[in-house]
């Protein structure tokens, strides 16, 4: 495994603008808490191109994923932040946004603003260091029967974000009836993606990606993947 994760590690430093699929491993246990710990088996993949702007103020950002067979993706994301901006009235701060596809065959269009074929989170912290806030795409709340659980911690400069991530073949925001969750099992083909946005004090600011398609522009730009046992 260490020399599987080896390939696909260089895979991604040499594809440059492209990006490397990767096999998510089950999860076996993970809590939501902020606390990486139970990531022990983890293979931490470089976040380093550049979507949009100028994130000069991330350094070290890597992120992992991992999975259960209730359909459920589990991401952690780590990075330090020289100029930490966080959510107070400001138009941006710092976060970072999720973006979920179970049924890689569906129609792709618009889903930012509909949310249907797939779904994008933006998540962080509150000024006050210590409250996550949440939101799903355009929608500013979030739908109750949408279960994501998410946890954001934040020491010195260094963020640690974690969430669980329910995955859909079709998601009706108004509707859970209307809604229909993935099966999952291993060897099936998953999307999923993850950006840091960057915002610095000063307004300067961008985007950072595991590669540097531009998601919302389409459900198609977001990276695919392979479950394994």
């Amino acid at each position: 495994m260490k020399q599987k994760t080896e390939v696909l590690l260089l895979s991604a430093l040499l594809a440059g603008s492209a990006f490397a699929q990767l096999d998510i491993p089950n999860a076996g246990r993970i809590r939501i808490d902020g606390n990486l710990s139970d990531w022990r088996y983890a293979s931490w993949i470089p976040i380093e191109s550049v979507i949009t702007g100028t994130p000069t103020n991330i350094s070290n950002a890597v992120w992992s994923l991992s999975w259960d067979e209730d359909g459920i993706i589990y991401i952690a994301v780590q990075y330090d932040d020289s100029d930490v901006v966080l959510k107070k009235n400001a138009n941006m701060f710092d976060c970072i946004e999720l973006y979920a596809r179970g049924d890689t065959g569906s129609d792709p269009l618009d889903f930012y603003k509909t949310q249907t074929s797939a779904q994008s989170y933006l998540f962080g912290l509150y000024e006050d260091q210590t409250t996550e806030w949440l939101q799903m795409g355009p929608f500013k709340e979030l739908p109750k029967h949408n279960p994501i659980n998410v946890a954001v911690t934040l020491g010195g400069n260094h963020f640690i974000y974690e969430a669980a991530v329910q995955l859909y073949d079709t998601f009706d925001p108004k509707d859970e009836n209307e809604s229909s969750e993935s099966e999952i099992y291993a060897e099936r083909e998953i999307a999923f993606d993850i950006a840091i946005i960057d915002v610095g004090k000063d307004g300067s600011g961008g985007i950072l990606g595991y590669n540097d398609r531009k998601k919302r522009a389409g459900a198609d730009q977001i990276a695919e993947h392979t479950l394994e046992e």
